[in-house]
């Protein structure tokens, strides 16, 4: 028994790499910007608030993050963040056009 926690013991868990963390901010960075664009529900309080600073904030960290990463992803995955990076965009220039 002592043996096999020993064993256990020694097949410990990689850390995680940076670019998973990195994926993960994007994902954060990216419901922010949804939701203060007005388009989603704030998680934190399920209500619906547009700051377009904030929002403008949110997308321009998220498109650092990406150009940190870009040498690390695959021709898939820069397409996929490419396209949810210029879908953001476009959907705040329309959010700052509109009257408040």
């Amino acid at each position: 028994m002592e043996e096999e926690r020993k064993e256990k013991d020694h097949k410990k868990t990689e850390p995680g790499k940076i670019k998973d963390l990195g994926y993960y901010f994007l994902n954060v960075l990216s419901a922010k910007a949804w939701s203060y664009m007005g388009l989603i529900a704030h998680p934190e309080n399920n209500e619906f608030r547009i700051d377009l600073e904030e929002c403008r904030k949110a997308i321009d960290l998220y498109s650092a993050i990406f150009e940190y990463l870009r040498s690390e992803l695959s021709p898939e995955e820069k397409k996929d963040l490419e396209i949810h990076l210029a879908n953001m965009q476009l959907n705040y220039v329309e959010k700052t056009k509109k009257p408040s």
